[in-house]
Formats: C-alpha cells, structure tokens, sequence
C-alpha cells in the first residue's frame, strides 16, 4: 500500500475559505475535489487578543489534518471516501 504524501493532500483541495465565528475563532474551510468538507478551527483565549491573520495557519493546520486521515482510510479501503 503506497503511503499518503503531503502532495496528495494537497491536490485533494479544490477551495480554501476561512471565516470569523463569533469572536474568537477562525474556521478553516477546505472544499475537497469530491465535494466532501473539512473544517478546522483556531480559537484564541482571549477575544481582545484574537486576529484573524494569526488564526488561518492554526484552522488550516487542523483541516489538513482531517484529509490526511481521510486519504489514508481511502488506501486502506481501496476507493474514495
């Protein structure tokens, strides 16, 4: 079984968004070429000290996370989940 490389994660990434969620989260939303949705979120303790800019590589972070588990299940099981 061949390995899941940062470039497959990568290429599985059609959009990338981000949005502020009350007022000291950022979410991280990546749009899958399968038009599956992954969602990862960064939230700062304290809403004075929250920044936007900051937030996005934390969300991002977590999102990519969540693909790498879901092209590892795909070649465990053979096919696209």
């Amino acid at each position: 079984m061949k390995a899941v490389t940062i470039e497959d994660v990568n290429n599985a990434i059609l959009k990338e968004e981000y949005i502020t969620l009350g007022i000291k989260t950022t979410a991280c939303i990546l749009t899958l070429k399968n038009g599956f949705e992954v969602i990862g979120l960064s939230v700062a303790v304290d809403p004075k000290n929250y920044n936007e800019e900051v937030g996005k590589p934390y969300a991002k972070s977590k999102a990519l996370d969540k693909i790498w588990e879901l092209r590892s299940e795909e070649r465990r099981v053979g096919k696209e989940c």
